[in-house]
């Protein structure tokens, strides 16, 4: 049986927290994006696996949560399929409550959100911050795409179909603005297939595994029978501490051989953190 400490061993290693040097192509990491919130977010994460990488050779984007993260640029038009809902369903869970008046409008969801991209695509030509382009897009589009803001005390869009919609329409966010700047990526275009170590899936499971279906879920923010439609033919059931998970079947070996320790100061967000399994790897709260 696999415990805790041996899952733990192994995400240190396959995270490559325990390696001194490291450059863009060969840190795994970016597969999955490095969540850039907070100061210095993805560079700390970069920083402490030994990657060392230029500014201008990654880019940031919204994706997956919405969240900020770090990708390498030349993946962009390949992340921008990966990251893609899987479904009218799955859109649906990722905007939240902001699918309630586009359903009850007859608008499809990922349709919504595609009509949200065009628009961003047609108003954002050179940098632009944030706000001003909400309120572009505020003007542009019909109510049943927008919200009273109360702390704002404003109607705008709603913030999820924003934020998704974003990567779409080729728009990457200039790294370290605040409030978030964004700009067009010039010849942008979505990629129609993109390759397996940038499948969402698994990446978490093989950057954050063993895990279940569940986990992988939630950090996706996908409704679990979509992840269950998606989930690799190549994962392998595996007993962690009682519990069954699952984990790529050539991740299994290095699972079980895992030995790597190593003393690392990381990020609130790092990816070491994000797994939805802390019980699993800090089984007591204290």
């Amino acid at each position: 049986m696999i415990d805790s400490r041996q899952v733990l061993r192994y995400r240190t290693h396959v995270q490559q927290l325990d390696r001194e040097h490291g450059t863009a192509a060969d840190t795994a990491v970016l597969d999955l994006g490095v969540q850039d919130t907070g100061p210095d977010g993805a560079m700390w994460a970069l920083a402490v696996r030994g990657a060392d990488i230029a500014e201008e050779d990654l880019v940031w984007l919204w994706t997956l949560r919405g969240a900020p993260h770090a990708y390498r640029r030349d993946d962009m038009a390949a992340v921008a399929a990966a990251v893609a809902p899987w479904s009218d369903a799955d859109a649906a869970k990722r905007i939240f409550d902001a699918s309630k008046p586009l359903k009850a409008a007859g608008i499809p969801v990922l349709e919504a959100l595609d009509t949200v991209a065009a628009e961003m695509k047609r108003i954002v030509t050179a940098p632009m911050v944030k706000g001003e382009m909400s309120t572009r897009l505020h003007e542009a589009l019909p109510e049943p795409y927008q919200r009273y803001c109360r702390s704002c005390d404003a109607v705008h869009l709603y913030e999820m179909p924003f934020r998704l919609a974003a990567v779409h329409a080729g728009l990457e966010l200039e790294a370290h603005t605040s409030p978030p700047v964004l700009k067009p990526v010039k010849g942008f275009k979505p990629a129609k297939a993109f390759p397996q170590r940038l499948d969402p899936v698994r990446a978490y499971l093989h950057l954050c595994g063993p895990a279940t279906v569940k986990e992988v879920a939630e950090y996706l923010d996908s409704p679990v029978k979509e992840v269950k439609a998606h989930w690799p033919a190549d994962a392998v059931e595996i007993d962690v501490a009682g519990e069954e998970r699952w984990i790529l079947a050539g991740d299994e070996a290095a699972l079980r051989e895992a030995d790597a320790e190593a003393v690392r100061l990381v990020g609130p967000y790092d990816l070491l953190l994000q797994s939805r399994d802390r019980k699993l790897l800090v089984d007591d709260p204290a």
